[in-house]
């Protein structure tokens, strides 16, 4: 029987768990034209929600047309239009459609040999950017007018770094004109999401309904995996879900990694879940210890700290001490640096965006 599980792209159908009030709620905002901000720490399963909602769209009524837009790795003005006019292929088949709306413009296609679609480059001067932003925006709309569309922009927060001057407020000139298109503005690093969003001073301010992703709660786990494990005559007691979804920091992939491992295991227990663990984290250490490498002594020690300490009282002057930190100020400097380098995630509390990492470390103490 296939593996019903799966880490190592976006999942979907069987494999996806529970986010059935997320999936509810983002389905009836796309069929709404409203626009939402969906934002949580990387390895929470937020493309795979995306994805999810995209193909539930297709069998919905009303339907709604989709583009998922990946913005992560785009460095420029130009790179986001390229990266619209590549997901335009995803509701168009015919190029020359896309390349008559953009008259004017050279633009060259070609296959991504990574995953075998069609992408598109443009090539702009500096000062025609301004309008073929317009222009490539005003084709989403077109699309829009017959049926309502849902666009995805994922990894948002890479908009924020463009050098382009008055890029956020262009953007927004246009996409506030949509009334037929939901945005759905997504992203992993919440400091820079919220500032966009929520300060008065930016573009963007107030653009979108904010909707951050809760952890998912170990019962729908539960459910879920004795579902599937079920359908191989495997009884998995609810105590070994909770215990994987405990050591895995309630992070959707480090689970489905787990239970991946666990199905082609010939006994469930504790033990196993020890080499299952063992294995996940020998696979990264190279890429851990590159990581580490990277660091500062500072933002080594108070790697350290916080997972030795989980974030409990790590301002105290014992726990400073102990690590070698003459302040909390220098403690507090190291951690944001932490959180810019996407390291660490402040929701509520400082916590590793990588679950491993954290037990990788702490076996450094």
């Amino acid at each position: 029987m296939e593996n019903p599980f799966s880490y190592s792209d976006y999942v979907y159908g069987a494999a996806f768990c529970d986010r059935a009030n997320e999936q509810k709620d983002l389905i009836y905002y796309a069929q709404n034209s409203q626009n939402v901000l969906v934002y949580s720490h990387r390895r929470m399963g937020k493309t795979s929600l995306v994805h999810q909602v995209i193909r539930r769209l297709k069998k919905a009524k009303p339907k709604v047309r989709s583009i998922y837009i990946d913005l992560y790795g785009t460095l420029d003005e130009n790179d986001f239009i390229d990266a619209i006019l590549t997901g335009l292929t995803q509701i168009e088949s015919k190029l020359e459609r896309i390349l008559k709306q953009m008259a004017g413009l050279k633009i060259s296609g070609s296959i991504d040999p990574m995953t075998n679609l069609p992408t598109i480059s443009a090539s702009i001067k500096p000062m025609e950017k301004p309008e073929y932003l317009e222009k490539a925006l005003n084709l989403l709309a077109s699309y829009s007018t017959k049926q309502k569309l849902l666009v995805v922009f994922d990894e948002f927060q890479e908009a924020a770094k463009y050098s382009e001057e008055g890029f956020e407020k262009r953007l927004r000139k246009v996409i506030q004109g949509h009334r037929n298109i939901s945005y759905i503005f997504s992203g992993s690093q919440k400091h820079i999401l919220i500032e966009m969003f929520d300060s008065a001073k930016r573009a963007f301010y107030k653009m979108a309904r904010s909707y951050p992703l809760q952890k998912i709660e170990i019962r729908h786990y539960a459910d879920w995996a004795q579902k599937l494990f079920k359908k191989k005559n495997v009884n998995v007691a609810k105590e070994i879900i909770t215990d994987i979804v405990e050591r895995c920091d309630y992070q959707p992939v480090y689970i489905q990694q787990f239970l991946f491992d666990l199905w082609r295991s010939a006994t469930v227990s504790l033990d196993v879940l020890d080499e299952i663990e063992k294995s996940i984290i020998t696979s990264q250490k190279n890429q851990f210890i590159f990581l580490w490498n990277l660091l500062t002594q500072n933002q080594k020690k108070a790697l350290r700290l916080l997972a030795e300490t989980g974030g409990e009282s790590i301002y105290a002057a014992e726990q400073l001490q102990r690590v070698g930190f003459n302040s909390g100020s220098v403690l507090q400097r190291a951690l944001m640096s932490l959180v810019e380098k996407e390291i660490l995630s402040q929701n509520g509390m400082l916590q590793f965006q990588d679950a491993m990492l954290k037990k990788w470390v702490q076996s450094l103490s």
